[in-house]
């Protein structure tokens, strides 16, 4: 009797050992035999799931902004108050080893996405899709406020505190992180 094998689990699993290699030596270190080993199977496996790196390196991507952004979302979803949405920034920030672990992916991409096309756009689009999520919780949270433009700051501000915090991961920085977001939501929500 044939094997049966979860396809969709087996290509996760090729999906977060890229991230391993991804997150330790950058896009630029990324090799299929280097996921191959981080993922203990061959290239061939790579391959039958991944016609090639590039593919491979944007199904990381999107894997990635997914497994954060459903984190983000259980939060935002429940939108019973500021608690929420800080919640929701905390799980994008680098505050413990599995999200700056996502981070240093992410830096890995954005370096990459300065210069490739295919990577900006779907930066830009992930973007996106995260203001569309916040902007009717600022709307409820704060009737009054320009949403738009609240959920502008709120995504600058993530991205900046997050940039620090995964650059150099102190105790200070993780604090001050989220110190600051909660600080600046509590000056622009009741």
């Amino acid at each position: 009797m044939p094997k049966v094998v979860d396809h969709e689990a087996r290509r996760r699993e090729l999906i977060e050992a890229s991230w391993a290699v991804i997150a330790a030596e950058g896009l630029e270190g990324v090799t299929m035999r280097k996921i191959a080993t981080a993922a203990g199977c061959t290239t061939g496996r790579l391959t039958h799931y991944f016609k090639d790196r590039e593919a491979l390196i944007l199904a990381a991507l999107r894997a990635i902004n997914d497994v954060t952004g459903e984190r983000v979302r259980k939060y935002l979803r429940e939108n019973d108050g500021k608690e929420s949405l800080i919640e929701a920034a905390a799980e994008a920030l680098p505050l413990d080893g599995q999200r700056l672990a996502e981070w240093k992916v992410w830096l890995a991409f954005w370096a990459a996405a300065a210069t490739d096309p295919d990577l900006a756009a779907e930066n830009d689009r992930r973007q996106e899709e995260w203001l569309d999520e916040i902007r009717p919780v600022l709307s409820s949270l704060a009737p009054g406020c320009d949403a738009a433009y609240e959920a502008e700051r709120l995504l600058a501000l993530v991205n900046g505190l997050g940039l620090r915090a995964a650059v150099s991961p102190t105790p200070h920085n993780r604090k001050t992180a989220r110190d600051i977001f909660e600080r600046h939501l509590g000056a622009i929500l009741p």
